[in-house]
């Protein structure tokens, strides 16, 4: 895993990451995620420290994907994490690949 797909899968995962005042990496987010994530943020702490010196804290800023790379995009072209009211639950067949932001885009997905 490349040290993107490191960010993004502890973004994905609910973890914000940032440079402490006293240089240390300050990850926050719930208990029980950071734990899920600790052997991976503890693999790639000084990469992480790294970019994000170097990026001012906003590592790769463009964090825009498709639909089709997330993992919550069901054969229907629906999202799983949908909710009525909140956003688009049916993604057009046009913008199905069009990079976007997206809260609850999902890494690993699944080809479909």
């Amino acid at each position: 895993m490349n040290l993107s797909e490191v960010i993004q899968t502890l973004k994905s995962g609910g973890l914000s990451l940032e440079i402490a005042e006293d240089g240390r990496l300050k990850v926050r987010g719930k208990k029980t995620k950071i734990d899920e994530y600790a052997t991976v943020i503890r693999e790639h702490k000084a990469a992480i420290l790294k970019a994000l010196k170097l990026e001012g804290n906003y590592p790769f800023l463009d964090d825009r994907h498709a639909c089709l790379e997330c993992s919550n995009l069901t054969h229907l072209n629906g999202c799983k994490q949908a909710k009525r009211g909140q956003f688009v639950a049916m993604i057009q067949a046009n913008a199905i690949d069009i990079p976007h932001r997206c809260e609850r885009f999902r890494v690993n997905a699944t080809l479909h």
